[in-house]
This record gives C-alpha cells, sequence and structure tokens, in this order.
C-alpha cells in the first residue's frame, strides 16, 4: 500500500507543482473566500494555520481576517521528537525558518492545545471522504490523534482531489475539505 500512496503523491505533487504563480493566487483567493464564508470558520475562536510552502494554497488572506475578527492564531512547529505542536503568534511576522524550509513560529509561550480550534490541513492528496495524503511524515496524524476533538479543514486545489483513497489505520480523516471549486462535507465531524 505504501507504493501506491507514494505513487499517487508524486502523480498530485506534479501536477500541483506545474501550476503558475497567477493560478496560484486566484485559486487560493477563491479557497480563502470558501473559508471564509464556512461556518465552521465564522463560530471558531482559534485558528490554527499553516504557512504555505512552494506552492500549496496560500491561506494568509484568512489568517489576515481572523486577526481582525479577534481570533487567535496559531502556526504549527515542528519538534525534535517527531512531534508538532501550534503556537500562538500575533502577526505573520512571528515566524523563522524552521526544519523542511518550512516557516514555523517563533516561540513565545506553551503550545496551544484547545480541543474547540479549527485547524486548517495542507496536504497533496485528499479524497470525498476526507482521506488525506500529506508528503508521508505523519506530524499531522500523529497530532490528530492525540486532540481528535479538533475541527479539520483540508485545503486543497480541486485537482488534488480523488474520489476514494487507501488509507492506513494511523491516517485521520479531514471532516471537510475546501477546494476553489467545492466544499466537501465529509460527515466525519
Amino acid at each position: 500500500m505504501e507504493q501506491k500512496k507514494q505513487e499517487v503523491r508524486f502523480f498530485h505533487k506534479q501536477k500541483r507543482d506545474a501550476m503558475n504563480p497567477r493560478e496560484i493566487l486566484e485559486k487560493s483567493k477563491q479557497i480563502c473566500g470558501r473559508i471564509l464564508q464556512s461556518g465552521i470558520y465564522k463560530n471558531c475562536s482559534i485558528l490554527y494555520a499553516y504557512f504555505a510552502l512552494g506552492n500549496e494554497v496560500d491561506c494568509r488572506e484568512v489568517v489576515q481576517q481572523a486577526f481582525c475578527d479577534g481570533k487567535a492564531v496559531a502556526l504549527p512547529k515542528t519538534l525534535p521528537d517527531s512531534q508538532m505542536e501550534f503556537y500562538r503568534i500575533a502577526s505573520l511576522c512571528d515566524v523563522t525558518e524552521g526544519k523542511f524550509h518550512v516557516m514555523e513560529p517563533l516561540i513565545n509561550g506553551p503550545p496551544l492545545q484547545y480541543c474547540d480550534a479549527l485547524v486548517l490541513v495542507p496536504g497533496v492528496v485528499f479524497d470525498e471522504e476526507g482521506g488525506r495524503y500529506g508528503y508521508g511524515k505523519g506530524y499531522y496524524d500523529r497530532y490528530f490523534k492525540r486532540y481528535p476533538k479538533l475541527r479539520r479543514a483540508g485545503v486543497a486545489y480541486a485537482h488534488q482531489m480523488e474520489r476514494s483513497l487507501l488509507l492506513s489505520d494511523h491516517d485521520q480523516r479531514m471532516h471537510v475539505i475546501f477546494t476553489e471549486s467545492s466544499v466537501y462535507e465529509t460527515g466525519n465531524l
């Protein structure tokens, strides 16, 4: 099964990497608009987001609006024990380059561990039932196993969607997935 996962990841990563900057900007803006109009965003008081790497969906517009809406915002930081934690930021300037060249938060206190947060989750490919393949390191899966009540929102371009993915026991499903053309309510909430 792992070889099949790698093949699917490779195919979708190539498609995403072939996108041009204008397409990324336009589709990211559409996706952010869908997130900001959603009840799951409007009803959260804490937003766990990410800083886009490469051609991932850029969700900075959602982060900026969350600050304006008075929501707490946190970004993930990878830790030496192959774990990940989310740390609160006051602005998008509170970051530094971390592991895997991902922009991570400067640590200003303990990690946030709220159960009512909305987590925006990047990935390489998703399916309509909330399945997700990331980059294969398992950071988000381990995190969600520790905090199963967090509301998980996959963020992807429409071409990153598959009808169904082969999932392992440790793979954690998303509750909703936002693309530029659709919102997939997975029924996992």
